[in-house]
């Protein structure tokens, strides 16, 4: 039955995590209260039984119940940039006997650089299960990777030069990307013109777009939201209009060392000519501190809802920083 296998993938995710943390303290396990402890840390089984009164509370009176505080990233902090390729639409070109597609950035820009260099980037790469199609629903969603540069310009650095390589995994669609990214203050919206350049046989052509994010925000029970959207045309043959977006709601559930593991669930969705979708499903991330940045591994699954573009359901597993 295709109705459960959200339920496998996360039964499969959450005893694939048993699994590793078992494996990762074995040496220190020599009783069964300590493997206990290992797959579910006390401390962090007692924080969660300890907030229950006060859920079961919130849930009966509809009265506000105080929360510890929680420190909220600071603007411009780049170990929370690290977590957009996580809300990414990436678009993957079609076979060759379909229409050209639009292939909108497969990630929000991180914020221009505001250090001693001019320079910023980030990279990602994203694999999708699900197959493809030769079908009228296009293709929409699937795998690819790439890096993206800006030289950020002037005292205010608010504009930058961009310059972006990607390409899917599989067949045509290899592109680079060469523009102006404008963002107008500190809120995270960028406006961006770029031209972009077929490297594989394609068709490429100016494109504009307005992209705007939301970084991870506590909204209550331990709970963050983070979110995406983009919009904008690509001028080809004719001019193409695309859009994207995802949101992603996910609590910490444990840590190892330094990196945080977050268990929650996503929506990502997509649209522009002869493909459309909406997909839903958990998420698992986990963020690793790499030097003074974080790199964010999240895996998805994506059960396609709405729209016929392929790839169909199944797991997306996901890999990005910004530098």
């Amino acid at each position: 039955m295709k109705g459960g296998r959200p339920l496998r993938f996360l039964a499969v995710t959450l005893g694939g995590w048993t699994t590793l943390r078992i494996a990762l303290l074995w040496p220190t396990i020599d009783s069964v209260p300590t493997l206990i402890d290992a797959v579910v840390p006390r401390t962090q089984a007692q924080a969660f039984f300890a907030e229950a009164p006060h859920r079961a509370a919130r849930v009966g009176s509809h009265r506000p119940v105080p929360q510890a505080p929680v420190s909220l990233p600071v603007a411009g902090d780049r170990a929370t940039t690290a977590l957009r390729p996580t809300v990414v639409a990436v678009t993957v070109p079609p076979s060759p006997r379909q229409v050209d597609r639009v292939q909108p950035p497969p990630l929000a820009p991180a914020p221009l650089a505001t250090g001693p260099s001019r320079w910023a980037g980030s990279v990602w790469g994203i694999a999708r299960g699900g197959g493809t199609s030769v079908q009228p629903g296009g293709q929409l969603g699937g795998s690819q990777a790439g890096v993206r540069l800006t030289y950020a310009l002037g005292a205010a650095r608010r504009v930058a030069l961009a310059a972006r390589v990607s390409a899917p995994s599989t067949g045509r669609g290899a592109e680079l990307a060469l523009g102006i990214d404008w963002q107008p203050g500190a809120a995270p919206i960028h406006l961006i013109v770029e031209h972009r350049i077929a490297l594989d046989g394609g068709r490429g052509g100016p494109a504009a777009l307005v992209i705007g994010g939301i970084d991870p925000v506590t909204i209550g029970g331990g709970f963050r939201l983070e979110a995406y959207a983009q919009a904008g045309v690509i001028r080809r043959a004719r001019t193409e209009p695309f859009a994207d977006g995802a949101l992603r709601i996910a609590r910490p559930v444990t840590t190892i060392g330094r990196m945080r593991i977050d268990l929650g669930v996503g929506g990502w969705g997509g649209v522009q000519r002869g493909a459309t979708r909406l997909d839903v499903g958990p998420t698992l991330a986990v963020a690793i501190p790499v030097a003074d940045r974080t790199m964010r591994v999240t895996l998805d699954w994506r059960q396609r809802i709405a729209g016929q573009a392929a790839p169909g359901s199944g797991p997306a597993l996901s890999i990005g920083s910004d530098f």
